[in-house]
């Protein structure tokens, strides 16, 4: 049946409800007939599709004016979600809205419960649904973790990197460097295109570079680069004042991905890029992929995919930003849980409804809904750490010792009454998980200031972290604030050197590119530069400065981690946490991995026909 027939079909059932439901009704066909508002024979009919569709049972009885056995199966809201459901399943949203009278709630709790893969019209989609709306999704803008993984959906680099430092080709196929690493050499592909039908050229991508030099959040990776030039219509040439051999992992940053450099002055949420998937729509309610079909390497296995905001209330738990959500608690009918949901280590568990009968009944794919225990688990390339402001804070060397002994991780959290494993965290010992452990020896109480200030990103983890440190320093007599700001806000205070708190608790996670994410973190994170004193960041600029000059990108990892060792051991920042992220999805959906970012590879879900 038609869903829009069913929607006809609804009108006349909802004139039946007050009749009662889940109960047996003896009435004469002439009184449904007036419920109805229809002629005897008309209702005969509706009773009759009704029950083909297995919202009532109808047993007539023989005789004029003999009362029959009518019982209504469904509320009137679960045969809304019902037809809604079948809306969504179609891709027609907006008269699921409707069918839903409008409730954004409702329509997203709907939306949460079918998130997965289905095939329409001989084509695979993707529907999930997240806590948040995305920012708008460009390279030269500072992005935030999901915002990370979605640049590398909708944007090429010229080059990719891998966890162990290996360069492979993207937009260029072919780059080398002179025996001296001072000048780099970039051969394009031929027939490169934008989503918007534009070519990708070598003078263009010299314009793009040129043009990011110039902006503040590109000044430190880009200070050695004297020129970019394009000698040929493919050729790109890079100029360096210093040796760089780790120079091409630099350009495989989601930071360095290839756009229109009109894109740095617009905008435009609706983002011009030159990857797998290109942006059909970009809204605060949901954003809408669709693979390219120019992209120049394999095509997407997903044809479109969509991300819809999801509000959520009430119940927290972690999401992958490691921000709060909730679970929706209210008096809709509920699904099974989704075929694939994205958490970070979510013990809450669905319940299947009482309207698996009647999706089933209804011609409602069950096999989409099986539920699946398989997960993949990846502890986060990353940290949650505590810095000390060495600009402003009043706290001495020996203070700082003391306390970075004191803030012991497992004691911050039991200190707001939680563990490791309900966060969803593992206590760290140094910035990243594959480095060896640092371990903190035990330090002599001293005096500590009167009071201390906390700042930190508005966030779940991060803010718990907070109430646990301001709950151990009370204890020790200090009075402490804390200062919670969204990601934009503290952008402005670190862009105008304006970051005033003592302690700061801040997070990061490295990209695909593990050595030269890692490397730019410690060289050019805006946070952490703001906070070292002069003479500490100096000292760091000319360990990293010397290591790009004689190691290898694979090597990187190694380099830096006596330098992170140093920094930890000299109680400029303590590492806090590392993120438990899991991937849980269906058995239908195959051959999905779980990313860097705890996102699934979107562009290899596949689905059996």
């Amino acid at each position: 049946m038609l869903v829009l027939q069913e929607v006809k079909l609804f009108r006349y059932y909802s004139r039946l409800i007050p009749l009662g439901v889940k109960e047996e009704l003896l009435l004469t066909l002439s009184e449904v007939a007036d419920k109805l508002s229809s002629s005897l024979r008309h209702a005969r009919n509706l009773l009759g599709q009704m029950q083909e569709a297995n919202w009532l049972t109808w047993q007539p009885s023989v005789g004029r004016n003999q009362r029959s056995i009518l019982t209504l199966h469904l509320g009137l809201k679960e045969l809304q979600q019902i037809i809604a459901l079948q809306f969504v399943e179609q891709g027609s949203y907006d008269k699921a809205l409707e069918m839903l009278d409008g409730n954004q709630q409702w329509f997203g709790s709907l939306l949460k419960d079918t998130s997965g893969a289905s095939q329409r019209l001989g084509e695979l989609h993707l529907q999930l649904t997240y806590y948040r709306p995305f920012s708008r999704i460009v390279p030269h803008e500072p992005q935030r973790n999901s915002e990370r993984f979605f640049l590398r959906q909708i944007y090429s680099c010229l080059v990719r990197c891998d966890a162990d430092g290996h360069i492979e080709a993207d937009l260029a196929h072919h780059w080398q460097h002179d025996s001296s690493a001072k000048c780099w050499k970039f051969y394009l592909r031929r027939g490169l295109t934008f989503h918007d039908g534009r070519e990708i050229t070598a003078p263009l991508i010299a314009q793009l570079i040129t043009k990011l030099q110039e902006q503040s959040s590109y000044q430190q990776d880009l200070a050695h680069l004297a020129s970019v030039t394009a000698t040929r219509e493919h050729t790109l040439v890079f100029e360096l004042t210093q040796a760089d051999l780790g120079f091409a992992g630099l350009l495989a940053d989601p930071k360095y991905s290839i756009q229109p450099p009109s894109q740095l002055s617009t905008s435009s949420k609706r983002a011009i890029g030159s990857g797998p998937f290109q942006v059909v729509s970009h809204t605060k309610e949901k954003l809408h992929l669709q693979a390219f079909p120019h992209y120049y390497a394999c095509r997407a296995l997903t044809d479109e995919v969509t991300i819809w905001h999801v509000p959520t209330f009430k119940k927290k738990k972690l999401t992958l930003d490691g921000e709060a959500s909730a679970v929706i608690n209210d008096d809709f009918p509920q699904l099974p849980t989704c075929r694939q949901y994205l958490q970070c280590l979510d013990k809450d568990q669905g319940e299947a409804s009482a309207l698996d009968t009647y999706r089933h009944a209804s011609g409602y794919d069950q096999a989409s809904m099986i539920q699946s225990e398989t997960q993949k688990a990846l502890l986060e390339h990353g940290c949650v750490y505590l810095v000390f402001n060495q600009r402003q804070s009043v706290l001495t060397e020996e203070q700082r010792h003391w306390l970075r002994a004191y803030l012991a991780p497992k004691e911050i959290l039991q200190a707001v009454g939680t563990t490791e494993d309900l966060q969803g965290l593992q206590a760290a010992t140094n910035l990243l998980p594959v480095w060896t452990a640092v371990y903190t020896p035990l330090a002599h109480a001293c005096p500590l200031p009167k009071k201390l200030s906390i700042a930190h990103y508005d966030q779940s983890d991060l803010r718990n972290a907070a109430q646990g440190i301001a709950k151990l320093l009370q204890d020790k007599g200090v009075e402490t604030s804390t200062m919670g700001y969204s990601y934009e806000e503290l952008q402005v205070h670190i862009r105008t050197d304006s970051v005033r708190e003592d302690l700061v608790l801040t997070s990061t996670s490295l990209d695909d590119n593990r050595p030269a994410s890692a490397y730019r973190w410690l060289y050019a994170d805006p946070l952490l530069n703001n906070l070292l004193s002069p003479a500490q960041k100096e000292w760091l600029t000319t360990q990293l400065v010397a290591i790009r000059q004689t190691t290898s990108l694979e090597n990187y990892l190694s380099a830096i981690e006596p330098l992170a060792t140093a920094m930890i051991n000299a109680s400029w920042l303590v590492p806090l946490y590392h993120h438990k992220q899991t991937l849980r999805f269906q058995d239908v959906l195959q051959g999905v991995a779980i990313t860097n970012w705890g996102w699934p590879e979107i562009k290899d879900v596949w689905i059996e026909n």
